[in-house]
């Protein structure tokens, strides 16, 4: 209980520090973080926060979300105590009838004499109108309570009836259930797959067993069974990368559609299979037959169009394909009759497993190969981000204090970090890192597109903003490194600063307190509508004078305000919108940002130091250039000087080898083992060490230190 107890003042400091920050209500605060770690762990897609209620009707959400991996509906509740220390317990009755708030809300949702009751800016009316576009295609409703509070033992599962005619379930994120995916360190909840349960096992052949523990497995799937699986665990099934990537209207899944309706039988023959991984499995000998019963932590790493073509095929109720002698209808396909090929990796150990998947959707063959721009966590440009925030000093501000920002490439890096420490070491870690300068892979999305003048991808939510970042900022950091060094570190601070404080302004104005809703989509037009008028009229927002003062001038700030009401006020305004209901689907669409570039706006209130001329950016490119350069020289000192006088010898041994004792690789190993006796090299020669080094090694030399 006191580990409890000191998780629910963890998230107490964390939403109310946040709350504060942001100027927003604590219960907020507490979506948010919650709703992240949910995102992160493939629990929830693209979450919406909308807080409405109409406490005499029993009506009430805070959030939505539309999964389309799952195409399932989900609508989301909070019980936020905000109290530290204290920790109650929630009883069937209070969940039941925490259910039946959500399940009224979606009930009606379909009814125009409510929606049209509520405003425009009404966070009830936007969610209503988002969710009747998803009503169509949605296969099931799905219920999320999250709470700081926990369950009563006595609660052992609890069901709720079909919403709309659509299956419907509930599942309680309390306390408890929080703290341990918080803190497992893990990209996902551990869970149990029981085969037997949900229709047989799968038949296997053991295929190899390694000295380090990893087992591989070969089997044959029934099509019925991965079907059934998917529908109790979806998209939790698929690994990160995969889900990311994943497009069900790509021409292979129409294909799969096909072979399911005319010959299922050959499915098996066609298909190329799935590549799963597991942490640990649980088998059955069943006359002579290996039978796999259990899996823990099942994931897909590379398969899931064909899981997507299974799961989905036989719940079209309108497709059809036509075969040589007749129509067939995706209905009526029989998955008793569909095998899938599976092979299966059990790696027990964490670490192993990461680095083994990371590998698996990058290099493995599938229908629809995963490019390296979807592995964002363990990409080069973002290890470069973590580094540089984890070495960055700010400027001091107004605090008079210099700090750093720091970059959660992966969830819960920072309250892992102030775990392991004393109470000293973690005041000093909080006073070096302020919880306020916290930011993690889609945050940095967020600011990044709204810079880049993509409003209307940021719409589109968390998860999909961040796919649609990566797949172009990967390709420029491949194109040119050099591009992503000191100075692109201090305009994403400067970028972070833009957007958060511009927030807070918005929010604590007089004329969004009197009508609140729609912020973030006049947020992030607002600061791309800005800089695109002045693009051009070829200036731009000065990040330097932001990051230089950690701040935003009052001029700037006023001239954001001032834009961001007439922002809201047209996107608010359906003439303006073209007829288009829901303002929130008007503000995803890329006709929504066309338009709103046709608005004049006042620019003249911004200071000269709020803008760098045609010229000024010129210079300032310049300066970027010579402080990465610089940079960059500084980086690759330290590479050199962290690698040891003996390897630097085994390298030039390597090359002599294979070359010979006149080749200049030789004679440059040699120098750079002088290095550590004060021989310094030059630019050029840094430059060279580092090629050198990784010549060696990506050409079989390997080196171990003794």
């Amino acid at each position: 209980m006191d580990d409890l107890k000191e998780y629910k003042n963890q998230l107490y400091t964390q939403s109310n520090f946040g709350a504060e920050a942001d100027s927003k209500f604590p219960e907020e605060s507490f979506f948010e973080i919650i709703s992240e770690m949910l995102s992160e762990a493939g629990i929830l897609d693209n979450v919406e926060y909308c807080p409405f209620r109409q406490t005499p009707k029993g009506i009430r959400i805070d959030g939505y979300s539309w999964n389309p991996l799952e195409r399932t509906i989900c609508g989301i509740l909070v019980n936020f105590t905000n109290e530290p220390d204290l920790i109650e317990t929630l009883t069937k009755t209070d969940i039941d009838d925490a259910g039946k708030r959500v399940t009224r809300f979606f009930q009606k949702v379909l009814d125009d004499k409510f929606v049209d009751s509520l405003a425009v800016t009404d966070p009830g009316r936007i969610a209503a109108l988002d969710i009747r576009e998803y009503l169509e295609d949605a296969l099931k409703f799905r219920i999320v309570f999250l709470t700081d509070q926990i369950i009563s033992t006595r609660v052992r599962k609890v069901s709720i009836e079909k919403i709309l005619d659509k299956d419907t379930s509930i599942e309680i994120w309390d306390l408890e259930r929080l703290r341990d995916l918080d803190r497992s360190g893990a990209d996902y909840e551990e869970f149990t797959v029981d085969l037997l349960k949900l229709g047989g096992g799968i038949r296997a052949l053991p295929a190899n067993v390694s000295e380090d523990g990893m087992s591989t497995y070969l089997g044959v799937l029934p099509g019925s069974l991965l079907s059934a699986i998917y529908d109790e665990f979806g998209q939790r099934l698929l690994e990160s990368n995969v889900r990311t990537f994943l497009d069900f209207r790509a021409a292979t899944n129409k294909g799969m559609r096909k072979t399911l309706c005319v010959e299922p039988e050959h499915f098996f023959a066609y298909n190329n299979g799935l590549t799963v991984t597991a942490t640990d499995l649980s088998t059955e000998t069943v006359g002579g037959q290996l039978l796999i019963t259990e899996l823990e932590n099942m994931q897909i790493v590379n398969g899931g169009q064909t899981t997507a073509s299974i799961y989905f095929s036989p719940r079209d109720r309108k497709g059809s394909v036509k075969g040589a002698e007749k129509e067939y209808y995706f209905r009526d396909i029989d998955l008793t009759q569909v095998n899938i090929q599976m092979k299966l990796t059990v790696v027990g150990r964490k670490e192993i497993a990461d680095t083994l998947k990371a590998n698996i959707a990058t290099y493995a063959n599938s229908q629809n190969s995963i490019q390296q721009s979807d592995l964002v966590s363990n990409h080069p440009f973002h290890l470069n981000v973590e580094t540089r925030s984890r070495n960055q000093l700010m400027p001091p501000g107004e605090t008079g204090l210099p700090t750093k920002w720091f970059y959660e490439r992966v969830r819960g890096q920072y309250s892992t970090q102030l775990r392991a420490m004393s109470s000293a070491a973690q005041t000093r870690f909080s006073k070096e890192y302020p919880k306020s300068q916290l930011f993690s892979k889609t945050d940095l999305a967020k600011y990044e597109n709204t810079w880049r003048m993509q409003p209307h991808i940021v719409k589109k939510g968390a998860q999909a903003n961040l796919k649609a970042l990566g797949a172009v900022i990967i390709k420029e950091f491949e194109k040119d490194e050099d591009a992503f060094g000191a100075s692109f570190y201090k305009d994403i601070v400067a970028k972070m600063i833009l957007f958060r404080e511009s927030d807070n302004a918005i929010a604590t104005s007089d004329w969004y307190r009197e009508e609140r809703g729609l912020k973030v989509e006049t947020l992030v037009f607002t600061l791309s509508l800005i800089r695109r008028k002045l693009i051009d009229n070829k200036s731009d927002i000065n990040l330097e004078s932001i990051y230089n003062n950690q701040s935003l001038s009052e001029t700037l700030r006023q001239t954001i305000l001032s834009t961001a009401k007439y922002v809201r006020e047209r996107i608010s305004d359906q003439g303006f919108r073209d007829g288009v209901q829901n303002p929130s689907e008007f503000c995803k669409s890329e006709r929504g940002w066309k338009k709103l570039q046709n608005l004049e706006i006042d620019l003249s209130t911004l200071s000269r130091t709020d803008v760098l001329s045609t010229e000024e950016l010129t210079t300032v490119k310049r300066d970027k250039k010579e402080l990465d350069k610089a940079s960059k020289s500084i980086s690759d000192l330290d590479y050199v000087m962290d690698i040891t006088q003996a390897e630097w010898r085994a390298i030039a041994e390597y090359f002599a080898s294979i070359y010979s004792f006149e080749h200049k690789y030789v004679g440059l190993s040699t120098s750079y083992a002088n290095v550590h006796l004060g021989r310094l090299p030059s630019e050029k020669q840094l430059k060279l060490a580092v090629i050198v080094r990784e010549e060696a090694y990506s050409s079989g030399f390997d080196f171990v230190a003794a």
